[in-house]
């Protein structure tokens, strides 16, 4: 009696196992018609900082399948900095605070590269930007330090874990080339992002 119990609870055991390891079997392949959805951010802040100091970062996405496995879109990235600095003019016990505010936005094509049943997707995207920068201090905006909108390019290639049929999160690297009147840098971001598809 007591093998058959251990031979039941091993049996268990294999099966659990093996259920664990088995891929799913939903559908990966986006279809043409399909609508992609996804949104991240992060915020950080320094809790051991006597003046406070803050940085918020937003990012969403939206985009059309055309054909299987092709979609086009349009991004949104917005970021906000918040910073406390002691008044050293006039008088040091005084805060003047600073705000600075970035608005990137522009239309994207995506490329997903996995099979049909593929539970981890690899992806390019790529597109232009509109980018423009304000900095405001107590609450007014400084015109010097204040960017024209302004183009300039970016491009990423990323995986995604399809969690579920029509959900996923992604990680991506993405690169981005500003130059103009006032803005010229690159810059390498690694973004994560909650992405769902709609109509399948």
């Amino acid at each position: 009696m007591k093998r058959n119990i251990l031979f039941l609870l091993i049996l268990g055991l294999i099966a659990n196992v093996y259920a664990a390891g088995v891929q799913p079997s939903y559908v990966t392949l986006r279809q043409g018609g399909t609508i992609m959805i996804s949104g991240g951010g992060f915020y950080q802040t320094d809790l051991q900082a006597e003046l406070r100091d803050s940085y918020l970062h937003l990012s969403t996405d939206a985009a059309l399948f055309l054909f299987p496995m092709l979609a086009l879109g349009i991004e949104l990235e917005w970021d906000r900095q918040f910073e406390e600095r002691a008044n050293s003019t006039f008088n040091a016990d005084e805060v003047d605070e600073y705000k600075t505010k970035d608005l990137r936005w522009g239309p994207r094509a995506y490329l997903f590269l996995g099979g049909k049943t593929s539970e981890l997707t690899p992806f390019i995207k790529g597109g232009p930007n509109f980018a423009s920068h304000k900095v405001f201090e107590n609450d007014e905006e400084l015109e010097d330090l204040t960017w024209k909108t302004e183009l300039d390019l970016t491009a990423s290639a990323g995986i995604l874990l399809n969690l579920a049929k029509n959900v996923g999160i992604s990680a991506e690297a993405e690169y981005n080339f500003q130059e103009g009147e006032e803005i010229d840098t690159d810059k390498l971001f690694i973004k994560f992002s909650i992405r769902s598809f709609l109509g399948e």
